[in-house]
This record gives C-alpha cells, structure tokens and sequence, in this order.
C-alpha cells in the first residue's frame, strides 16, 4: 500500500507539472494582445535561461525573483510581480484553450493507455494511479474552459507558450 502511495504522489507531481494551479485567481484585467505580446517575448527569453517552466503561482514567484536579481527584464518590461503571475496565469490558460478538443483528448487518454500497459504495478496500483490521472484531466479541461477568455490574444504566442511550459500538449509537440 505504501508502495500505491508514493506512485499516486509522484504521478500527481509529474501530471501537475503541466497544470497551472488551480487556486489562483485572476484579477479579472483583461490580456490585451499587446500584454500577450510582453509575456510570451519574456517567457521565451527566461525559459532560454532558466529552463522550461513548471508553472504554479511559486514558480511564477520563483522566476520573478531570479530574474530581478539577474536581469531584472519582466520589470523593465513594465509589469509588476503581481501581473506577471495573471499575465502567465492567462498566458498558460490560453494557451491550453488554443488547443484543439480533439487533440488535447487524444494525448490525455494516451496516458490513460500507457497507464494500462506498464508492468510490475497492481491492478489496485494502477486504479490508484488512473484516478489521479483522470482528476488532472478534469483539471485540464477546466484550466481550458477558463482559458477561453485568453484564447484568442494567446493564438499567435501559443507556440512561444508551450516552448517555455514544455507540456508536450500542443498538436505539434513530439
């Protein structure tokens, strides 16, 4: 059972690395294309020094801090510690919303498959380790629901946005 446990929690961190974290809330501004602009150039330029991203508000934290002490490039680009976090907030939302319903499934349920292939876990291993995997997919489609409202000042950065998150979800990404 111990065993089932440390499976559970190491999937949930491994799924979350793709998820923004669901307790954060917008401010409701609204991301103007030309805000849109400024997070994905800055997202591409810190991912190009840092390493891809794992975004949750601590990271967005996290970069914030690295990059004040470094460059100091998100500040000089206008934006305040607090509209960094919405900007990429709305950045990673969108950008799940730019993928198509089809595709983003597809890859979902392709961790499903896998899941039903591995060897050396229980059948009760595995049910653990599937519940986990389809609350992160329910996860997913809400985080893409709300992105909706990004969507469209997120579309021609969306490929920037999954070079920096490296999620692995858009349609293009191998």
């Amino acid at each position: 059972m111990a065993k089932a446990s440390l499976i559970r929690k190491a999937l949930a961190v491994a799924v979350s690395g793709i998820l923004l974290a669901l307790f954060l809330g917008g401010s409701g501004r609204s991301m103007e294309a030309g805000d849109m602009s400024r997070i994905a150039a800055l997202l591409k330029q810190l991912s190009a020094d840092l390493g891809p991203f794992t975004y949750d508000e601590e990271e967005a934290d996290r970069i914030f801090e690295e990059d004040e002490a470094h460059n100091g490039r998100i500040e000089a680009a206008g934006l305040s510690r607090d509209q960094w976090r919405e900007g990429v907030d709305a950045a990673f939302r969108g950008y799940l919303a730019t993928i198509p319903a089809a595709v983003i499934s597809a890859r979902l349920n392709e961790v499903l498959e896998k899941l039903d292939r591995l060897s050396g876990l229980s059948d009760e291993q595995k049910a653990e380790i599937r519940d986990v995997t389809r609350e992160k997919i329910a996860e997913i489609n809400l985080l893409r629901a709300e992105g909706e409202a990004y969507a469209d000042a997120v579309r021609p950065y969306a490929g920037a946005i999954e070079a920096a998150f490296q999620t692995g979800l858009a349609a293009d990404a191998e």
